[in-house]
């Protein structure tokens, strides 16, 4: 009975850790805190969607909407608070070396969809979000400043 049990909590475990599925926010899923700020920021935002993210060791959202006709990408806390503004980056230029062969090695033959360069807005140092394509599946990968993966979820 004991090697029954065993079996399916690793069965379970194992589960859970080969997917992981983040499901993109709509405007109604962000605590209202938050809604609330970005509103104050943005009085037009719209088409507003949202991931979570880890950064510098803070839980955040990272929320994309248009404000008139750009394309904005912002972090927030997760008590509402602005964290910072999330430019678009060319993945050739600004990254740390190891970031690209460290993203091959985890997901060989993707396409970077989008990189975008997270400013620590307490202190030096950036670190990176991308969404890539890998066998038609979209994944949303972080890196720390060094070039290591730090998160992945598809998406």
């Amino acid at each position: 009975m004991r090697q029954i049990f065993l079996k399916s909590l690793l069965t379970a475990a194992a589960m859970v850790s080969f997917s992981v599925h983040a499901e993109p926010l709509g405007k109604d899923g962000l605590p209202a805190a938050v809604t609330e700020q970005l509103y104050k920021k943005h009085p037009n935002a719209t088409n507003i969607s949202a991931l979570t993210k880890k950064h510098f060791n803070q839980d955040l959202y990272q929320i994309h909407f248009k404000d008139g006709e750009e394309s904005v990408i912002e972090y927030y806390r997760m008590n509402g608070h602005f964290f910072v503004s999330a430019p678009v980056i060319d993945a050739s230029g600004v990254l740390p070396p190891a970031t690209l062969d460290n993203l091959k090695a985890e997901f060989p033959a993707y396409e970077i969809q989008e990189a975008l360069q997270v400013a620590n807005p307490n202190g030096p140092g950036e670190e990176y979000d991308f969404t890539i394509k890998v066998s038609g599946v979209n994944w949303s990968v972080s890196v720390d400043g060094e070039g290591k993966i730090a998160g992945k979820e598809s998406f």
